[in-house]
C-alpha cells in the first residue's frame, strides 16, 4: 500500500514538473551568470561548516513533531506549482490566474529563471547528497524522494524561487517588501523542516536569487510584463 501511495505522489510530482514547463522562463542558463562562479563549493565532510549543517538538520528534524502546523506549512511550500497562492497573503492581494492574469504570468515565467536556470548547473556539478539520504531518514515529502535522490541539493532551487519571486513582487508593491522577504525566508526554512536541504543549500539559494534577479530586471520581456502586472495591481488597489 505504501508503495502505491508513493508512486501516486511521485506521478503527481511528475505531472506538476511537466506543467511548469508550459511557461517559458525569461532567462535561460546561458543568459545568467554561472552558479559555479557565483557560489563557493558546498561544505566538505569534516569541516566546521558541515558540522553546523548537521546540527541544523537535527534541530529542524525535531521541530517536525514539536510544531505540526509549521511542518504542515513546510509541506505546502514544497509544491510551487501555484506561486501566487504562496504569496497572496504577503502581497496583500489574491494572486491567481483568474484574478490577476498578468501578475500570475509574470510569476510563472520568472520562477523558472531562479530555480532552474539559476541553480541547475551547480546542482549537477556538485551533486550534493541530500540530508534525508545522508542520515537514512524519511523526508516530509516521501512521494518526491525518488526524484530528489537524483537531483543534487546545492543550491536550493526552492529557496532561489522563494526569494526571487519576493524580489519580483516587491517590484510591483515595494511597500510590501518586509512581508514578502519574511515569506521568502519562511520558504527557505521550510526546506530544512522537510529535510531535503542543508542550511548551506538554503543560503546558496538566496545568493543565486539575488544574482539572477540582476539579469532578470534588465530583460525586455520581463520589463514589459512587469509593467502590465503593475497596472493590473494598481487598478485592483484603487
Amino acid at each position: 500500500m505504501k508503495r502505491i501511495v508513493s508512486f501516486l505522489l511521485f506521478s503527481l510530482l511528475f505531472v506538476w514538473a511537466s506543467g511548469a514547463q508550459e511557461y517559458k522562463p525569461y532567462l535561460s542558463v546561458s543568459e545568467v551568470r554561472s552558479s559555479l562562479r557565483v557560489l563557493p563549493p558546498p561544505p566538505q565532510e569534516g569541516s566546521i561548516e558541515f558540522l553546523m549543517d548537521k546540527i541544523t538538520y537535527w534541530e529542524y528534524y525535531r521541530l517536525r513533531t514539536a510544531d505540526t502546523l509549521r511542518a504542515r506549512q513546510a509541506v505546502i511550500d514544497a509544491d510551487m506549482s501555484d506561486p501566487g497562492a504562496l504569496y497572496s497573503e504577503a502581497f496583500g492581494l489574491t494572486i491567481s490566474k483568474e484574478n490577476t492574469p498578468d501578475t500570475y504570468l509574470l510569476l510563472q515565467r520568472s520562477m523558472e529563471c531562479f530555480g532552474s536556470s539559476g541553480c541547475d548547473e551547480a546542482k549537477r556539478f556538485y551533486n550534493r547528497t541530500r540530508p534525508f539520504v545522508y542520515f537514512s531518514r524519511t523526508s516530509l515529502t516521501p512521494g518526491a524522494e525518488i526524484w530528489l535522490r537524483r537531483n543534487g541539493s546545492y543550491p536550493s532551487g526552492h529557496t532561489a524561487n522563494f526569494f526571487g519571486l519576493a524580489y519580483v513582487l516587491a517590484d510591483l508593491r515595494p511597500e510590501r517588501n518586509e512581508q514578502l522577504m519574511r515569506r521568502a525566508n519562511e520558504g527557505g526554512i521550510s526546506r530544512l523542516i522537510v529535510g531535503v536541504h542543508w542550511a548551506s543549500d538554503v543560503a546558496a539559494g538566496k545568493i543565486v536569487a539575488a544574482s539572477v534577479y540582476e539579469y532578470l530586471k534588465d530583460n525586455p520581456e520581463y520589463r514589459a510584463q512587469l509593467e502590465k502586472a503593475r497596472k493590473e495591481v494598481q487598478a485592483l488597489l484603487k
